[in-house]
Protein backbone atom coordinates (compact mmCIF):
# COMPACT_ATOMS: atom_id res chain seq x y z
CA UNK A 1 0.00 0.00 0.00
CA UNK A 2 1.06 3.60 -0.54
CA UNK A 3 1.87 5.48 2.61
CA UNK A 4 2.81 8.91 1.31
CA UNK A 5 0.49 11.74 0.38
CA UNK A 6 -0.23 12.67 -3.18
CA UNK A 7 0.94 16.13 -4.36
CA UNK A 8 -2.45 17.67 -3.68
CA UNK A 9 -2.27 16.66 -0.05
CA UNK A 10 -5.03 14.01 -0.04
CA UNK A 11 -5.09 11.42 2.72
CA UNK A 12 -4.15 7.82 2.12
CA UNK A 13 -4.69 4.77 4.28
CA UNK A 14 -3.33 4.48 7.77
CA UNK A 15 -0.63 1.91 8.49
CA UNK A 16 -2.22 -1.49 9.15
CA UNK A 17 -3.15 -2.20 12.75
CA UNK A 18 -2.96 1.44 13.89
CA UNK A 19 -6.10 3.24 15.08
CA UNK A 20 -6.43 7.00 15.14
CA UNK A 21 -6.53 6.92 18.94
CA UNK A 22 -3.31 4.94 19.23
CA UNK A 23 -1.62 7.14 16.66
CA UNK A 24 -2.56 10.15 18.78
CA UNK A 25 -1.13 8.47 21.89
CA UNK A 26 2.12 7.65 20.08
CA UNK A 27 2.39 11.21 18.81
CA UNK A 28 1.80 12.57 22.31
CA UNK A 29 4.46 10.34 23.84
CA UNK A 30 7.02 11.14 21.15
CA UNK A 31 6.27 14.85 21.56
CA UNK A 32 7.09 14.53 25.27
CA UNK A 33 10.31 12.69 24.33
CA UNK A 34 11.19 15.53 21.97
CA UNK A 35 10.39 18.07 24.68
CA UNK A 36 12.66 16.42 27.26
CA UNK A 37 15.34 15.96 24.60
CA UNK A 38 15.54 19.69 23.88
CA UNK A 39 15.11 20.57 27.54
CA UNK A 40 18.33 18.65 28.22
CA UNK A 41 20.00 20.25 25.22
CA UNK A 42 19.20 23.88 26.03
CA UNK A 43 19.57 23.82 29.81
CA UNK A 44 23.27 24.61 29.48
CA UNK A 45 22.54 27.98 27.85
CA UNK A 46 20.79 29.29 30.96
CA UNK A 47 23.80 28.21 32.99
CA UNK A 48 26.51 29.87 30.88
CA UNK A 49 27.19 32.71 33.30
CA UNK A 50 27.51 30.68 36.56
CA UNK A 51 29.48 27.96 34.75
CA UNK A 52 31.79 30.60 33.29
CA UNK A 53 32.38 32.08 36.75
CA UNK A 54 32.85 28.80 38.63
CA UNK A 55 35.11 27.12 36.06
CA UNK A 56 37.01 30.25 34.96
CA UNK A 57 36.00 30.14 31.28
CA UNK A 58 35.82 32.66 28.40
CA UNK A 59 32.94 33.18 25.96
CA UNK A 60 34.84 31.10 23.42
CA UNK A 61 34.70 28.16 25.86
CA UNK A 62 30.95 28.67 26.31
CA UNK A 63 30.47 28.56 22.55
CA UNK A 64 32.42 25.30 22.39
CA UNK A 65 30.11 23.79 25.01
CA UNK A 66 27.25 24.41 22.59
CA UNK A 67 29.30 22.88 19.79
CA UNK A 68 30.06 19.76 21.87
CA UNK A 69 26.40 18.80 21.70
CA UNK A 70 25.85 19.90 18.12
CA UNK A 71 28.98 18.27 16.69
CA UNK A 72 28.17 14.83 18.10
CA UNK A 73 24.46 15.28 17.39
CA UNK A 74 25.32 15.99 13.75
CA UNK A 75 27.75 13.13 13.28
CA UNK A 76 25.44 10.65 15.03
CA UNK A 77 22.24 11.65 13.22
CA UNK A 78 23.00 9.81 9.99
CA UNK A 79 23.96 6.46 11.55
CA UNK A 80 21.01 6.82 13.93
CA UNK A 81 18.70 7.32 10.96
CA UNK A 82 20.25 4.32 9.22
CA UNK A 83 19.68 2.13 12.29
CA UNK A 84 16.09 3.34 12.37
CA UNK A 85 15.55 2.30 8.75
CA UNK A 86 17.07 -1.18 9.02
CA UNK A 87 16.06 -2.04 12.57
CA UNK A 88 13.72 -0.88 15.34
CA UNK A 89 13.08 2.84 15.53
CA UNK A 90 11.65 2.33 19.01
CA UNK A 91 14.93 0.78 20.21
CA UNK A 92 16.92 3.69 18.75
CA UNK A 93 14.73 6.17 20.66
CA UNK A 94 15.16 4.25 23.93
CA UNK A 95 18.93 4.20 23.53
CA UNK A 96 18.96 7.91 22.76
CA UNK A 97 16.94 8.81 25.85
CA UNK A 98 19.29 6.83 28.09
CA UNK A 99 22.40 8.45 26.59
CA UNK A 100 21.17 12.02 26.99
CA UNK A 101 19.94 11.40 30.54
CA UNK A 102 23.31 10.02 31.65
CA UNK A 103 25.14 12.87 29.88
CA UNK A 104 23.06 15.55 31.58
CA UNK A 105 23.59 14.06 35.04
CA UNK A 106 27.34 13.84 34.37
CA UNK A 107 27.31 17.52 33.32
CA UNK A 108 26.42 18.39 36.90
CA UNK A 109 29.43 16.43 38.16
CA UNK A 110 31.97 18.01 35.79
CA UNK A 111 35.10 19.49 37.40
CA UNK A 112 36.41 21.47 34.44
CA UNK A 113 35.89 22.43 30.82
CA UNK A 114 37.06 19.10 29.36
CA UNK A 115 34.78 16.90 31.45
CA UNK A 116 31.81 19.21 30.87
CA UNK A 117 32.55 19.23 27.14
CA UNK A 118 32.54 15.40 27.04
CA UNK A 119 29.32 15.19 29.05
CA UNK A 120 27.58 17.58 26.66
CA UNK A 121 28.85 15.48 23.75
CA UNK A 122 27.13 12.44 25.26
CA UNK A 123 23.89 14.42 25.46
CA UNK A 124 24.30 15.15 21.74
CA UNK A 125 24.68 11.44 20.95
CA UNK A 126 21.42 10.65 22.71
CA UNK A 127 19.63 13.60 21.21
CA UNK A 128 20.52 12.54 17.66
CA UNK A 129 19.21 9.01 18.12
CA UNK A 130 15.93 10.07 19.69
CA UNK A 131 15.20 13.01 17.36
CA UNK A 132 15.88 11.14 14.12
CA UNK A 133 13.93 8.00 14.96
CA UNK A 134 11.03 9.92 16.54
CA UNK A 135 10.45 12.02 13.42
CA UNK A 136 10.55 8.92 11.21
CA UNK A 137 8.13 7.06 13.49
CA UNK A 138 5.66 9.95 13.41
CA UNK A 139 5.92 9.98 9.61
CA UNK A 140 4.93 6.28 9.69
CA UNK A 141 1.85 7.01 11.79
CA UNK A 142 0.62 10.08 9.87
CA UNK A 143 0.39 10.57 6.13
CA UNK A 144 -1.24 12.91 3.64
CA UNK A 145 -2.62 16.21 4.83
CA UNK A 146 -2.30 15.09 8.46
CA UNK A 147 1.48 14.86 8.32
CA UNK A 148 2.37 18.56 8.58
CA UNK A 149 0.10 19.02 11.59
CA UNK A 150 1.52 15.87 13.20
CA UNK A 151 5.08 17.08 12.59
CA UNK A 152 4.14 20.49 14.01
CA UNK A 153 2.83 18.82 17.16
CA UNK A 154 6.05 16.81 17.41
CA UNK A 155 8.06 20.00 16.92
CA UNK A 156 6.10 21.69 19.70
CA UNK A 157 8.27 19.46 21.85
CA UNK A 158 11.31 21.13 20.31
CA UNK A 159 9.99 24.66 20.79
CA UNK A 160 8.61 24.03 24.28
CA UNK A 161 11.53 21.91 25.43
CA UNK A 162 14.09 24.39 24.16
CA UNK A 163 12.50 27.31 25.99
CA UNK A 164 11.53 25.25 29.02
CA UNK A 165 15.13 24.05 29.35
CA UNK A 166 16.28 27.65 29.72
CA UNK A 167 13.44 28.50 32.12
CA UNK A 168 13.75 25.43 34.36
CA UNK A 169 17.55 25.44 34.44
CA UNK A 170 17.58 29.12 35.37
CA UNK A 171 15.18 28.61 38.25
CA UNK A 172 16.92 25.48 39.52
CA UNK A 173 20.27 27.27 39.36
CA UNK A 174 18.90 30.13 41.42
CA UNK A 175 17.58 27.74 44.08
CA UNK A 176 20.24 25.01 44.18
CA UNK A 177 23.16 25.94 41.92
CA UNK A 178 24.06 24.89 38.39
CA UNK A 179 25.28 21.41 39.30
CA UNK A 180 22.00 20.34 40.91
CA UNK A 181 20.16 21.95 37.99
CA UNK A 182 21.85 19.58 35.54
CA UNK A 183 21.26 16.51 37.72
CA UNK A 184 17.56 17.22 38.26
CA UNK A 185 16.97 17.89 34.56
CA UNK A 186 18.60 14.57 33.63
CA UNK A 187 16.24 12.42 35.72
CA UNK A 188 12.94 12.54 33.68
CA UNK A 189 14.54 10.79 30.72
CA UNK A 190 15.05 7.62 32.73
CA UNK A 191 11.31 7.53 33.44
CA UNK A 192 10.41 7.93 29.76
CA UNK A 193 12.29 4.85 28.60
CA UNK A 194 9.73 2.47 30.10
CA UNK A 195 6.89 4.07 28.16
CA UNK A 196 8.80 4.18 24.87
CA UNK A 197 9.75 0.49 25.18
CA UNK A 198 6.05 -0.40 25.09
CA UNK A 199 5.30 1.68 21.98
CA UNK A 200 4.04 -0.24 18.94
CA UNK A 201 5.81 0.33 15.63
CA UNK A 202 3.52 0.52 12.55
CA UNK A 203 3.88 -2.39 10.16
CA UNK A 204 4.76 -0.16 7.20
CA UNK A 205 7.07 -2.55 5.39
CA UNK A 206 8.20 -6.15 5.67
CA UNK A 207 11.29 -5.28 7.70
CA UNK A 208 13.48 -8.29 8.34
CA UNK A 209 15.07 -8.75 11.74
CA UNK A 210 18.77 -8.20 11.27
CA UNK A 211 21.79 -8.83 13.43
CA UNK A 212 24.18 -6.01 14.28
CA UNK A 213 26.68 -7.46 11.82
CA UNK A 214 24.08 -7.49 9.06
CA UNK A 215 23.10 -3.90 9.81
CA UNK A 216 26.68 -2.68 9.46
CA UNK A 217 27.23 -4.82 6.38
CA UNK A 218 24.27 -3.15 4.68
CA UNK A 219 25.16 0.37 5.82
CA UNK A 220 27.47 1.22 2.92
CA UNK A 221 24.78 0.40 0.37
CA UNK A 222 22.04 2.18 2.34
CA UNK A 223 24.11 5.34 2.68
CA UNK A 224 25.10 5.31 -0.97
CA UNK A 225 21.48 4.97 -2.08
CA UNK A 226 20.36 7.75 0.30
CA UNK A 227 23.15 10.08 -0.84
CA UNK A 228 22.24 9.60 -4.49
CA UNK A 229 18.59 10.20 -3.68
CA UNK A 230 19.33 13.44 -1.86
CA UNK A 231 21.59 14.81 -4.59
CA UNK A 232 19.13 14.01 -7.38
CA UNK A 233 16.19 15.59 -5.50
CA UNK A 234 16.25 19.39 -5.98
CA UNK A 235 13.85 19.94 -3.09
CA UNK A 236 16.14 18.13 -0.67
CA UNK A 237 19.24 20.00 -1.88
CA UNK A 238 17.57 23.38 -1.34
CA UNK A 239 16.10 22.42 2.05
CA UNK A 240 19.44 20.99 3.23
CA UNK A 241 21.37 24.17 2.37
CA UNK A 242 18.63 26.53 3.56
CA UNK A 243 18.17 24.48 6.71
CA UNK A 244 21.87 24.83 7.57
CA UNK A 245 21.64 28.63 7.39
CA UNK A 246 18.43 28.60 9.42
CA UNK A 247 20.07 26.36 12.01
CA UNK A 248 23.08 28.69 12.15
CA UNK A 249 20.83 31.65 12.91
CA UNK A 250 18.04 30.20 15.03
CA UNK A 251 20.00 27.81 17.23
CA UNK A 252 22.77 30.35 17.64
CA UNK A 253 20.22 32.86 18.92
CA UNK A 254 18.62 30.39 21.30
CA UNK A 255 22.01 29.50 22.71
CA UNK A 256 23.22 33.03 23.31
CA UNK A 257 19.87 34.69 24.21
CA UNK A 258 20.05 34.20 28.01
CA UNK A 259 23.59 35.59 28.16
CA UNK A 260 22.69 38.49 25.84
CA UNK A 261 19.70 39.48 27.98
CA UNK A 262 21.72 39.18 31.15
CA UNK A 263 24.49 41.47 29.91
CA UNK A 264 22.63 43.96 27.74
CA UNK A 265 19.57 44.45 29.97
CA UNK A 266 21.48 44.14 33.23
CA UNK A 267 19.54 41.09 34.41
CA UNK A 268 20.59 38.11 36.47
CA UNK A 269 20.76 34.72 34.72
CA UNK A 270 17.61 33.72 36.59
CA UNK A 271 15.70 36.85 35.50
CA UNK A 272 16.81 36.42 31.89
CA UNK A 273 15.74 32.77 31.78
CA UNK A 274 12.40 33.65 33.38
CA UNK A 275 11.63 36.29 30.74
CA UNK A 276 12.63 34.03 27.85
CA UNK A 277 10.66 31.11 29.26
CA UNK A 278 7.53 32.95 30.32
CA UNK A 279 7.02 34.68 26.96
CA UNK A 280 8.90 32.37 24.61
CA UNK A 281 6.97 29.30 25.71
CA UNK A 282 3.44 30.39 24.68
CA UNK A 283 4.77 32.18 21.59
CA UNK A 284 6.72 29.09 20.50
CA UNK A 285 3.78 26.72 21.01
CA UNK A 286 1.38 29.03 19.19
CA UNK A 287 3.82 29.69 16.34
CA UNK A 288 4.71 26.04 15.77
CA UNK A 289 1.07 24.92 15.74
CA UNK A 290 -0.03 27.89 13.64
CA UNK A 291 2.67 27.23 11.04
CA UNK A 292 1.61 23.61 10.63
CA UNK A 293 -2.12 24.40 10.50
CA UNK A 294 -1.71 27.26 8.03
CA UNK A 295 0.59 25.19 5.83
CA UNK A 296 -1.75 22.20 5.69
CA UNK A 297 -4.82 24.39 5.07
CA UNK A 298 -3.02 26.33 2.33
CA UNK A 299 -1.73 23.13 0.70
CA UNK A 300 -5.22 22.35 -0.56
CA UNK A 301 -4.82 25.31 -2.94
CA UNK A 302 -1.03 25.61 -3.15
CA UNK A 303 1.07 22.41 -3.22
CA UNK A 304 4.20 24.32 -2.16
CA UNK A 305 2.52 25.79 0.95
CA UNK A 306 4.75 23.97 3.42
CA UNK A 307 7.79 25.78 2.09
CA UNK A 308 6.10 29.10 1.36
CA UNK A 309 4.53 29.41 4.82
CA UNK A 310 7.90 28.63 6.44
CA UNK A 311 9.54 31.41 4.42
CA UNK A 312 6.76 33.91 5.20
CA UNK A 313 7.36 33.30 8.91
CA UNK A 314 11.03 34.19 8.57
CA UNK A 315 10.40 37.35 6.61
CA UNK A 316 7.99 38.63 9.23
CA UNK A 317 9.92 37.43 12.26
CA UNK A 318 13.44 38.19 11.01
CA UNK A 319 13.07 41.98 10.82
CA UNK A 320 11.31 41.95 14.19
CA UNK A 321 14.30 40.12 15.63
CA UNK A 322 16.77 42.61 14.19
CA UNK A 323 14.75 45.39 15.79
CA UNK A 324 14.62 43.45 19.06
CA UNK A 325 18.43 43.36 19.30
CA UNK A 326 18.41 47.16 19.65
CA UNK A 327 15.55 47.46 22.18
CA UNK A 328 16.45 48.22 25.79
CA UNK A 329 12.99 49.19 27.10
CA UNK A 330 11.48 46.07 28.67
CA UNK A 331 7.89 47.22 28.07
CA UNK A 332 8.63 47.16 24.33
CA UNK A 333 11.08 44.25 24.39
CA UNK A 334 8.54 41.68 25.60
CA UNK A 335 5.81 42.16 22.93
CA UNK A 336 8.37 42.38 20.11
CA UNK A 337 10.14 39.27 21.39
CA UNK A 338 6.85 37.36 21.59
CA UNK A 339 5.82 38.36 18.07
CA UNK A 340 9.23 37.54 16.59
CA UNK A 341 9.36 34.12 18.25
CA UNK A 342 5.79 33.35 17.10
CA UNK A 343 6.63 33.87 13.44
CA UNK A 344 10.11 32.35 13.59
CA UNK A 345 8.71 29.01 14.80
CA UNK A 346 6.28 28.60 11.89
CA UNK A 347 8.79 26.52 9.95
CA UNK A 348 9.29 23.74 12.52
CA UNK A 349 6.54 21.37 11.38
CA UNK A 350 6.11 22.21 7.68
CA UNK A 351 9.79 22.10 6.72
CA UNK A 352 10.24 18.77 8.53
CA UNK A 353 7.19 17.39 6.73
CA UNK A 354 8.72 18.35 3.37
CA UNK A 355 11.66 16.03 4.04
CA UNK A 356 9.32 13.07 4.38
CA UNK A 357 7.08 14.16 1.50
CA UNK A 358 9.97 13.88 -0.98
CA UNK A 359 11.74 10.85 0.57
CA UNK A 360 10.75 7.23 -0.15
CA UNK A 361 9.43 5.69 3.06
CA UNK A 362 12.07 2.94 3.25
CA UNK A 363 14.87 5.52 3.55
CA UNK A 364 13.02 8.36 5.30
CA UNK A 365 14.88 8.02 8.60
CA UNK A 366 18.24 7.94 6.81
CA UNK A 367 17.40 11.12 4.88
CA UNK A 368 16.19 12.75 8.10
CA UNK A 369 19.43 11.75 9.81
CA UNK A 370 21.49 13.10 6.94
CA UNK A 371 19.54 16.37 7.12
CA UNK A 372 20.14 16.76 10.85
CA UNK A 373 23.82 15.94 10.43
CA UNK A 374 24.29 18.46 7.64
CA UNK A 375 22.34 21.41 9.04
CA UNK A 376 24.00 21.20 12.44
CA UNK A 377 27.54 20.62 11.20
CA UNK A 378 27.23 23.46 8.71
CA UNK A 379 25.00 25.57 10.97
CA UNK A 380 24.99 25.91 14.74
CA UNK A 381 28.17 23.87 15.25
CA UNK A 382 29.85 26.88 13.63
CA UNK A 383 27.55 29.54 15.08
CA UNK A 384 28.11 28.81 18.78
CA UNK A 385 31.91 29.16 18.87
CA UNK A 386 31.99 31.85 16.15
CA UNK A 387 29.70 34.11 18.19
CA UNK A 388 31.78 33.35 21.27
CA UNK A 389 35.04 34.36 19.59
CA UNK A 390 33.43 37.47 18.06
CA UNK A 391 31.97 38.35 21.46
CA UNK A 392 35.39 38.18 23.13
CA UNK A 393 36.74 40.47 20.40
CA UNK A 394 33.88 42.92 19.72
CA UNK A 395 31.16 42.37 22.31
CA UNK A 396 28.18 40.01 22.29
CA UNK A 397 25.70 42.62 21.02
CA UNK A 398 27.62 43.09 17.77
CA UNK A 399 28.32 39.38 17.33
CA UNK A 400 24.69 38.20 17.42
CA UNK A 401 23.47 40.50 14.61
CA UNK A 402 24.90 37.96 12.17
CA UNK A 403 22.40 35.32 13.30
CA UNK A 404 18.99 36.63 12.12
CA UNK A 405 20.54 37.65 8.79
CA UNK A 406 21.73 34.06 8.26
CA UNK A 407 18.28 32.67 9.10
CA UNK A 408 16.54 34.92 6.56
CA UNK A 409 19.08 33.97 3.88
CA UNK A 410 18.34 30.32 4.63
CA UNK A 411 14.63 30.92 4.13
CA UNK A 412 15.35 32.39 0.70
CA UNK A 413 17.37 29.31 -0.25
CA UNK A 414 14.48 27.03 0.82
CA UNK A 415 12.18 29.03 -1.45
CA UNK A 416 14.23 27.76 -4.39
CA UNK A 417 12.76 24.28 -3.74
CA UNK A 418 9.24 25.35 -4.75
CA UNK A 419 9.46 24.65 -8.52
CA UNK A 420 10.54 21.02 -7.98
CA UNK A 421 8.40 20.13 -4.95
CA UNK A 422 5.40 18.54 -6.71
CA UNK A 423 7.54 16.42 -9.04
CA UNK A 424 9.80 15.29 -6.19
CA UNK A 425 6.79 14.33 -4.05
CA UNK A 426 5.31 12.32 -6.90
CA UNK A 427 8.65 10.58 -7.49
CA UNK A 428 8.88 9.55 -3.83
CA UNK A 429 5.38 8.05 -3.91
CA UNK A 430 6.30 5.64 -6.68
CA UNK A 431 9.73 4.51 -5.48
Amino acid sequence: MTLLADPAGNDVDRPPGVTGRYGGYALGLLTVVNLVNYLNRNAVFALFEPVKTDLGLFDAHLGLLGTAYVLVFSLASLPAGLLGDVGSRRAVIVGGVLFWSVGTVLSGLAQGFTTLFLARALVGLGGAAAATASAALVANYFQGRRRSVAMSILMVGLAVGGVLGILVAGQLQHAFGWRIAFIVIGVPGFLLTGLVMRLKEPDVAPLLKRTVAEVFASSKHELSVAARRILKTPTLVAVFVGGALISFGMNGLVGWAPTLLSRELDLSSTEASLILGSYGLPAGIAGTLAGGAIADWSRKRMPSARIVISVVGFFIGGPLLLWLLHIRDMSLFIPVFSAAFFFLTWYNGPLTAVLFDVSPLHMAATVSGAYLMFIHLAGDAIAFPLVGYLSDAFGLHRAVVLLPLAAMLGALVCLAAVPALVADTESARHE
